[in-house]
């Protein structure tokens, strides 16, 4: 209020001497928005032994709820035009987006905690038999969107934007620890129509949620279509449209689809893995925003499991050296 007042006033005296109460006021804002910053990191991650355990969560929605105005009032300084408010407004933004990372942090930890559990058993046998762990998945993430009822639209959009990412890098990550492997066509149909079924759950989830991250809903059905399609020429054309529109995935994380295919044919396993052999090579390729990434932290240990030949027969190859 006492900022405003201030804005308010000085133009009516002469424009420059508003433009330069503007940035007097701008540096000012900026300096309390530091300040701001560190208070919100002590007040988070020391909270008091009194406070009950939705205490959090309520304090979480206060701070980053008053993100938003600061942030207009930061611009509306901005907009008078002083060659250095480009920098202040930088710095204004950089720490009231940290506040609001750490906010969003205190928001969803217990969720991701919750969720655990249920990721770990998805991409197994039993999976397939039962929708049990995704189902618990889903009504932990609609329930968990209640809570965000008191948050302004601003912050809102970006925590389930974040949230929305959240849960697909936890959903797609047991598919690349390769832990079933198809044995048959009949299997690899079963995956695939379990894969699609539930990427059409999340899509029509993040949708009522009103997420921001739209491009997150092609990453399950690209993958999907990684174990459907029988050509090695439309394989190839699938694994480009996945680099197009992922441009972190990399080799090894199409190897470990591979993997789950049950692709045995060393040929027909180099000829699509060749498509992103460049970009992984490519020393170019622009970091991705943290907001952007995504097979970026999708960590795959093992690039080949699936190998030519019967177990039985390890025995009597123990004395070779192999090729990895």
């Amino acid at each position: 209020q006492l900022l405003r007042a201030h804005v308010d006033r000085a133009p009516q005296i002469t424009p420059e001497f508003g433009m330069e109460m503007a940035q007097s006021l701008l540096g000012v804002l900026v300096a309390f928005l530091h300040s701001f910053q560190r208070k919100v990191e002590r007040f988070l991650e020391a909270p008091g032994e009194a406070t009950p355990p939705d205490g959090a969560t309520g304090r979480a929605i206060g701070l980053v709820n008053c993100c938003p105005p600061f942030r207009a009032f930061t611009d509306r300084l901005a907009q008078f035009g002083h060659p250095e408010s480009e920098e202040l407004q930088r710095q204004a933004h950089a720490a009231l987006d940290k506040v609001t990372r750490l906010c969003n942090h205190i928001l969803t930890q217990h969720l991701f905690e919750d969720l655990k559990p249920y990721f770990n058993k998805l991409m197994k046998r039993k999976w397939l038999t039962s929708s049990d762990a995704f189902d618990t998945i889903v009504m932990l993430i609609t329930s968990f969107s209640q809570k965000l009822r008191p948050l302004r639209p601003e912050p809102y959009q970006v925590l389930v934007s974040e949230v929305h990412r959240r849960v697909l890098i936890e959903y797609v990550r047991p598919l690349l620890q390769v832990r079933l492997v198809c044995t048959s066509a009949k299997m690899r149909a079963r995956v695939a129509a379990r894969l699609g079924d539930e990427a059409r759950q999340l899509r029509e989830l993040f949708n009522r949620l009103d997420s921001a991250s739209p491009w997150l809903d092609s990453v399950v059905p690209r993958l999907r279509e990684l174990l459907v399609l029988e050509d090695t020429a439309a394989l190839q054309m699938e694994v480009g449209v996945l680099v197009r529109d992922f441009p972190d995935v990399r080799r090894k994380h199409v190897a470990a689809v591979l993997d789950v295919r049950g692709l045995r044919s060393h040929a027909a396993r180099q000829e699509i893995l060749a498509v992103v052999q460049d970009l992984e090579q490519s020393e170019a390729e622009p970091e991705l925003p943290r907001q952007r990434a995504f097979f970026s932290e999708l960590p795959v240990a093992r690039e080949v499991r699936c190998l030519p030949f019967q177990l039985p027969r390890l025995a009597r190859l123990s004395r070779l050296r192999l090729r990895r």
